[in-house]
């Protein structure tokens, strides 16, 4: 009878254990203030991206949940967590083999964007002898270096980004697009009083995971996302946020 209960008991820690360890293995997503992606307001997240993600949480029986923090910490807790997925992350060739790409986002195409009052002609020419500013952790760096630029500076979010060039501190922003684009609607800054004066490389953007994340775990978001795609939803989501459908393969360098 003893021995039963002792069997009992070692069944019983061994069978919590394993659910605990599949409580622990559930994706658990990050970001950071990326419109139109994904982005905090006084109504709670937003965008293409987290829309997204309810819908696929919708599908597999979950609450959709997503951590904000820097942009820069997010991607390197995916890059080295176990359970953890981080959006919108472009696929880079230096970032191929460090991540799960798991979902397909957008293709999109990076830009410097300046001031209305900024001097013509500012083409990229006359941009390598200026300051422009980046995301900090973002590898489209490497593109301005390649190009030749010097003087360039860092924000930790998009609204920093717009917020350096407005105040002279740097003369252009240079990211996605679409990204800067939504940043001045979200954050309160004036389309017109920006416009785009180059354009340099292009991307395709993922939720991308851990390559540490449980294969099963991986499918179950894979499969809710083909079942969206099939039904429609992925579509209208990308017509609603006026998005170009991602390749499915690298393009460049990118956010």
């Amino acid at each position: 009878m003893r021995r039963s209960l002792i069997i009992a008991s070692t069944l019983a820690v061994l069978g919590s254990g394993t659910a605990l360890a599949q409580v622990q293995e559930r994706l658990h997503w990050l970001g950071g203030d990326l419109p139109p992606f994904v982005w905090q307001s006084a109504q709670g997240p937003q965008g293409y991206a987290y829309e997204l993600l309810v819908l696929m949480a919708r599908k597999l029986g979950r609450q959709p949940e997503v951590a904000f923090y820097p942009w820069a910490r997010s991607v390197k807790l995916t890059q080295e967590g176990e359970a953890y997925g981080v959006f919108p992350l472009a696929r880079t060739p230096d970032r191929e083999a460090q991540f799960r790409w798991l979902i397909p986002l957008a293709h999109v195409h990076y830009s410097f964007f300046a001031l209305n009052t900024a001097p013509h002609p500012l083409g990229l020419e006359q941009l390598r002898a200026q300051k422009v500013v980046v995301l900090r952790g973002s590898p489209i760096i490497k593109n301005l270096q390649a190009q030749g630029f010097a003087d360039i500076a860092e924000a930790k979010d998009y609204r920093d980004m717009l917020r350096m060039v407005s105040r002279g501190v740097a003369v252009a922003a240079y990211a996605g697009a679409p990204m800067l684009q939504a940043a001045m609607q979200a954050f309160g800054f004036k389309a017109s009083d920006y416009r785009m004066v180059a354009t340099l490389g292009d991307a395709d953007l993922y939720m991308g995971t851990s390559l540490r994340l449980a294969p099963a775990e991986a499918q179950q978001w894979l499969d809710a996302y083909r079942a969206l795609e099939q039904d429609g939803s992925v579509g209208r989501l990308q017509k609603k946020y006026q998005l170009l459908k991602a390749g499915g393969h690298m393009s460049g360098n990118g956010q």
